[in-house]
């Protein structure tokens, strides 16, 4: 009899000590890349209500820790350092990962704190100053839903150019009189001529309480013949940005143009992992009443950002852009 108390005293004993233990509340959640060698980057947590950085990133003074139980509870965010990852793969394959070790990886110039894990995809490419990354991780109470990525030569790229072409032209002149010293070989009339190339076309449909509405990255160039001088790579025009398009209503156009040569240098480019979305209360419908955010990385030859955005049927606004490693730039001859 005083075994059988014994052994349900203990088993409320840890019943207790497991309910004790921290869960991640209803709405938390961490996020991070999950690189093609298999290391984790957690870069933003949310606590329900609003994004945050806990993780120290590239900041050299902080100490790599020795093991996963020297990682200073607050940087995995609200979900605690028991949380278990997984991976958001293409074609929406989830997959769950073990974390190994704390590591400091070199990203371009600099290095970044980072988890090995279990994971490995195809082998990186040697000598690069960066590694291509597979998916977004998470932790935590999230879904992460898909991001199209549309064929530039879909029958709809064409309708988006056309959409564009006003804005584009405009961009660009604003472009061409960010220069002190220099001027576009070619005047406003005959830039207009040019075709306009799709490079990148990402889209997603979300539900607002007044409709769907239809958010869209892209990027776009237009390229120029090469001078004298030029050595064979010509001027383009590149442009980056978001049209947003709701029912009833005309396309709203946010781009951005940047006038550069052939080599691309400066220029920035998108990786969409994909996009959550976050009721805003209990007991409405699925979309009604809420938040949704796009995760992505932009980077460029010498630098790589990871990004939350929240999409709304009105614009596009970065909540949090954290960066991940880079060169500084060389100054100007």
């Amino acid at each position: 009899m005083a075994r059988r108390i014994s052994a349900l005293v203990l088993g409320a004993l840890i019943a207790s000590m497991i309910a004790a233990w921290p869960t991640a509340a209803p709405g938390e959640f961490s996020v991070g890349v999950l690189r093609r060698d298999g290391v984790l980057i957690p870069f933003a947590a949310f606590d329900g209500k609003t994004w945050e950085v806990v993780w120290p990133g590239t900041d050299i003074r902080v100490p790599l820790p020795i093991s996963l139980g020297d990682v200073p509870k607050r940087w995995w965010g609200g979900v605690g350092p028991e949380a278990p990852w997984q991976a958001w793969l293409a074609d929406e394959v989830k997959r769950p990962l073990k974390l190994l070790k704390p590591v400091h990886v070199p990203i371009f110039c600099g290095a970044h704190l980072a988890i090995a894990t279990d994971y490995r995809g195809e082998a990186p490419t040697e000598r690069e100053p960066t590694v291509p990354k597979d998916a977004v991780a998470t932790a935590g109470d999230v879904t992460v839903l898909p991001i199209t990525q549309v064929s530039v030569n879909a029958p709809d790229a064409a309708r988006l150019i056309a959409a564009i072409t006003d804005e584009f032209n405009e961009e660009e002149t604003l472009a061409t009189k960010s220069f002190t010293n220099w001027f576009h070989p070619y005047g406003p009339t005959a830039r207009s001529t040019m075709p306009i190339t799709l490079e990148a076309f990402y889209r997603a449909t979300d539900t607002s309480p007044s409709g769907d509405f239809r958010t869209t990255y892209i990027e776009a160039v237009r390229r120029y013949p090469a001078g004298l001088g030029d050595e064979g790579c010509g001027l383009i025009t590149f442009v980056r940005g978001w049209v947003t398009e709701y029912q009833g209503r005309k396309p709203i156009i946010n781009i951005g143009a940047r006038v550069t040569f052939c080599d691309r240098a400066d220029v920035s480019f998108i990786q969409p992992f994909g996009r959550v979305r976050i009721e805003r209360g209990s007991g409405r419908g699925r979309g009604a009443g809420a938040d949704v955010y796009w995760i992505y990385q932009t980077s460029s030859w010498r630098d790589e950002f990871y990004s939350v955005a929240r999409v709304t049927p009105e614009e596009v606004r970065p909540v949090l852009v954290v960066a991940g490693g880079g060169c500084p730039k060389e100054p100007a001859k």
